[in-house]
């Protein structure tokens, strides 16, 4: 009789063990399966946002390109001004060109940003590109 009290205390824990050694292993499956589809997920956002970031320097470098052709037409137009505008109007070209080469050195700062701050260089091409049509529109509209 006392053998067989014995054997049943014994096995209670050891069926106990068993029951947590397949939940552990269960819960291992699982965090597995967890980690991979975290990895799958974070590699679909870097995706994602090179995608973004490539379509943004693509869109910024066709409005620089458009743009420069425009400054260059107003420098024709600059040049055939009367005497006594060329002085003013020129000074405000070469302002537009610093503008340019400021968006153009954001372009290629864009091209090397990591994912992290390139939110924040795509607000400020945004900002600078913005602010370069606003500059070739005003003087675009002093010209006669």
């Amino acid at each position: 009789m006392r053998c067989r009290w014995l054997k049943e205390m014994l096995w209670v824990p050891i069926a106990g063990l068993i029951v947590c050694q397949n939940v552990g292993a269960e819960s291992m499956v699982g965090t597995d399966k967890i980690v991979k589809e975290a990895r799958e997920t974070i590699e679909a956002t870097k995706d994602y946002t090179d995608q973004q970031k490539t379509a943004f320097q693509r869109k910024a470098q066709e409005e620089l390109a458009a743009l420069q052709q425009q400054i260059a037409a107003l420098r024709g137009k600059v040049a055939d001004a009367s005497a006594s505008t060329r002085a003013e109007l020129q000074k405000s070209l070469n302002e537009l060109e610093k503008k340019k080469d400021g968006v153009r050195e954001q372009l290629d700062e864009l091209k090397h940003t990591t994912d992290k701050k390139w939110q924040d260089v795509q607000d400020g091409m945004n900002s600078a590109l913005h602010e370069l049509k606003q500059s070739y529109q005003k003087l675009l509209s002093r010209i006669p």
